[in-house]
């Protein structure tokens, strides 16, 4: 599935990536959050008789009743990944603005102790919220880029869960994780 663009939205990407082609993009942290689940997106294509739906022949099979799921959060730069983060429950503003200040700072800071850093965020409600917006408008040595909406194909974080759920396929273990804690394990480990 694809983002619909408008005509907007692609001038938009186009005057971004034109503008900013000299940026200093060292100094750039990516931030995403994810969902990792215990079972392989979308429906599987069977070709099959009519009527023979619930023959055996035409059917895989499962030992538990449902998947589990796990949602994550991380941020990459120029070099390699950041921190990642498990998000518990529903995440909202609130608990975004936390885990930017209690997460994102501390550890960006370890690799960049001084100097401004470029904050790339996407434009999800979460990160527009009024509590998110002016904590960071209080970050005198953070400053957010002026990303493009719709843009995830822009973003390079995207490839970084691409890559974390192709690599968690290709190990997968035999019994699938039962529990979200067990997900969690094999998502941290990739």
């Amino acid at each position: 599935m694809k983002e619909l663009l408008t005509d907007e939205h692609k001038l938009y990407r186009l005057l971004f990536i034109e503008s900013n082609v000299d940026h200093k993009w060292d100094r750039v942290i990516f931030t995403d959050e994810s969902t990792c689940t215990s079972v392989n997106d979308g429906p599987v294509l069977v070709y099959r008789p009519q009527g023979q739906r619930y023959n055996t022949q035409y059917m895989s099979t499962c030992k538990r009743s449902g998947p589990v799921s796990v949602n994550c959060w991380d941020w990459i730069y120029h070099e390699g990944g950041g921190i990642l983060h498990r998000i518990e429950g529903h995440l909202d503003g609130l608990q975004y603005q936390h885990i930017l200040q209690n997460v994102m700072v501390r550890s960006v800071r370890m690799l960049y102790p001084e100097g401004i850093i470029h904050l790339q965020q996407d434009h999800s409600s979460i990160h527009d919220s009024r509590v998110v917006q002016e904590w960071l408008s209080r970050q005198a040595d953070f400053e957010l880029l002026d990303w493009p909406p719709r843009a995830p194909a822009v973003n390079p974080i995207e490839n970084m869960w691409s890559e974390v759920k192709r690599t968690m396929q290709e190990t997968w273990p035999v019994l699938p994780p039962r529990n979200s804690d067990e997900l969690w394990t094999l998502v941290s480990d990739t």
